[in-house]
């Protein structure tokens, strides 16, 4: 593809933040679309089949009364979707992976499983080195209005 027709992603934080938007509304496009496969509840995520996407685009082309969804959305919906601790924990449970209509397909691979536990494990790395920051920030903070109540009952 020459780089003058190339798409670009969004760049402003505006494009990512409406960007986003979208991809979520289309995960709840997915969950109401297809209730046996995509699911708002943590307990019932299940692992989705290799090459869903597919199966997806597939069935949204056979709707006449849905507009063409691009390929980026559908990607980015399950991403987002396959990238929650609630499916990283279905992954990693093991069992069989499901098609549109939660029917079983094949089991859940050891890489799968293995993959999906690193990933896991970097979310909460991420998690505690946020909540370390934000600890950290909180205490300067404190430390800096103690500092300057003593300097404003020193200067009185």
């Amino acid at each position: 593809m020459k780089e003058s027709t190339r798409i670009s992603m969004a760049t402003t934080p505006n494009q990512k933040r409406r960007r986003a938007q979208r991809t979520q509304a289309f995960v709840e496009t997915l969950t109401q679309r297809f209730p046996a496969c995509f699911t708002r509840n943590r307990d019932d995520v299940r692992p989705l089949a290799i090459g869903i996407e597919k199966a997806i685009r597939s069935q949204l082309e056979k709707d006449d009364a849905t507009e063409p969804v691009p390929g980026w959305l559908i990607r980015q919906a399950l991403a987002r979707y396959t990238r929650t601790p609630a499916y990283l924990a279905a992954v990693m449970a093991g069992g069989d992976r499901i098609d549109l209509d939660g029917n079983p397909v094949e089991p859940v691979t050891e890489a799968a499983i293995e993959h999906a536990s690193a990933r896991r494990a970097e979310q909460k790395a991420r998690a505690a080195e946020r909540r370390r920051q934000q600890a950290e920030a909180k205490a300067e903070r404190e430390r800096s209005e103690k500092l300057q109540r003593l300097a404003d009952r020193f200067n009185q």
